[in-house]
């Protein structure tokens, strides 16, 4: 059975009670990723709090094509066309329990 992590039971935790889920900071004392950034195209699928879905092209050195959830802070939602079908270009780096974007803007 694998053991959740430590930023996974923190997203738990704060999806049960009523305010927003937490996400990943410096501060949380969570390891964020210092890994390469890389950059695909894709289609917006939905939005869930932190959590935006995109179906998008294999990525060079990364994803191969698909659905694939990415966790995005609350600087680079601001910055991202966020309705469902929306065409982008997006940059995330590696992490887990799921890829962190870094930008996501129109295509």
């Amino acid at each position: 059975m694998r053991r959740a992590g430590p930023l996974a039971l923190l997203l738990l935790l704060a999806a049960c009670g009523p305010s927003e889920p937490a996400k990943p900071t410096a501060k949380s004392g969570v390891a964020l990723p210092t890994g390469p950034a890389l950059a695909g195209v894709g289609v917006i699928a939905g939005l869930q709090g932190w959590t935006l879905t995109l179906d998008h092209e294999a990525v060079q050195g990364g994803l191969p094509a698909g659905r694939h959830a990415f966790i995005a802070d609350a600087a680079v939602l601001a910055e991202a066309p966020l309705e469902p079908g929306s065409r982008v270009t997006f940059t995330y780096q590696d992490w887990t329990p799921q890829p962190l974007l870094i930008e996501v803007r129109a295509h």
